[in-house]
């Protein structure tokens, strides 16, 4: 299991990739993605500083290889040379539904 931050270059607008990049995350929601969400620059959630992600993988390198497949990467918005990459445990989580996944992910 491992936990990535990602940031975003400075002064991107992520806004106009941001539908692709929830379409695209859906089928990755349980394989490998277990969790993840924006990043904010202040504490009214009004500036993206980037994204963090929980992901089933076991390496740092298949970490990398799946951030270089989101639509985030391919536009530029992600700066995956400051990212932070770290193998975690994981000791408690609570399921938050994303839209367009299947229910059966979410029963505990």
């Amino acid at each position: 299991m491992y936990y990535a931050a990602v940031f975003d270059f400075p002064d991107i607008d992520r806004t106009k990739v941001r539908p692709q990049h929830f379409a695209e995350l859906v089928p990755s929601v349980a394989n490998p993605i277990v969790a993840g969400g924006a990043i904010y620059h202040d504490d009214a959630k009004t500036k993206f500083a980037g994204s963090w992600l929980q992901l089933d993988l076991t390496s740092k390198e298949e970490v990398i290889e799946f951030l270089r497949k989101d639509v985030y990467y391919r536009e530029g918005v992600w700066d995956i040379d400051s990212a932070i990459i770290y193998p975690i445990g994981v000791a408690v989580r609570l399921p938050q539904k994303l839209e367009g996944t299947d229910d059966s992910l979410y029963k505990v």
